[in-house]
């Protein structure tokens, strides 16, 4: 089976723009771009005939997506699934087969950058792969890949990652540190590493003292072209998502990468 990219369409802008942007990830490292959209269970629509008019619409919506994709992008191989079910439970099931799932911020943020959608947090939560929530295009220029990093295994995984993707972009590398003294150790042994494993990389520390981890995270993100963070940090436990992923879940302000536990 070829390597895929899961992109949940649902015909709103912000949906269009995360399945662009998993499109064009898709083309870049040869992998197919799988359309995914979920109508709820017939239960869910009380009057006759609602569900099967729900489904021909829904059908109507990937044809037209996958049609519109492959005019932008005639070489990709684009397939799509409908699925009726809950939309987080049908991408968790995708999900265990592919090497990314990508979503849309499915709610608008209000004046205080506040308030984005519970599904693609749902997503992000209980999917087996890594999964990138994707806000709606910023007016404003961005460059650089961000990434988190506390000590934690996972924060291990997420600045590997993050290199990976950096490379690939042909980005600089930022890896910021919040809210402890101690975090230039941190950063230092991290910044090492990369000199090893990534040679030619362009890294740059950050260390911010004045904010709290979610917070920092946040305000790089302003002016990325991408935030990696792990799903859990040194307080992850038994949670599925640390708090401080949580946060910056329901606030994305950048294309941001969520990896999966170490």
């Amino acid at each position: 089976m070829n390597k895929q990219i899961i992109v949940g369409v649902d015909g709103s802008a912000i949906g269009s723009a995360a399945t662009d942007w998993a499109a064009e990830r898709a083309r870049d490292l040869g992998f197919q771009l799988h359309l995914v959209h979920a109508v709820p269970e017939p239960w869910a629509f009380p009057e006759e005939g609602r569900h099967e008019n729900a489904m021909a619409q829904a059908k109507d919506l990937l044809k037209g997506e996958a049609a519109r994709v492959a005019a932008r992008i005639p070489s990709l191989d684009v397939v799509t699934t409908l699925s009726s079910g809950e939309p987080a439970e049908t991408m968790r099931k995708l999900s265990a087969g592919a090497e990314m799932v990508v979503v849309g911020t499915d709610r608008h943020p209000d004046n205080h950058g506040e308030g984005f959608g519970s599904v693609s947090f749902q997503i992000a939560v209980i999917s087996h792969c890594a999964v990138a929530v994707v806000p709606a295009p910023s007016p404003h220029e961005s460059s650089g890949v961000v990434v988190g990093v506390d000590g934690s295994g996972d924060s291990d995984l997420a600045v590997e990652r993050a290199a990976s993707e950096a490379q690939r972009m042909g980005q600089e590398l930022v890896i910021l540190h919040a809210g402890e003294p101690d975090g230039r150790v941190l950063l230092s042994a991290a910044v090492q590493r990369l000199a090893e494993q990534h040679p030619g990389l362009l890294v740059h520390e950050m260390l911010d003292l004045e904010r709290a981890p979610a917070e920092a995270l946040l305000e790089a993100g302003t002016r990325a072209r991408l935030l990696v963070m792990g799903c859990k940090g040194r307080g992850g436990a038994r949670v599925l998502v640390g708090s401080v992923a949580q946060h910056v879940l329901l606030n994305v302000q950048c294309p941001t990468l969520i990896t999966r536990p170490a």
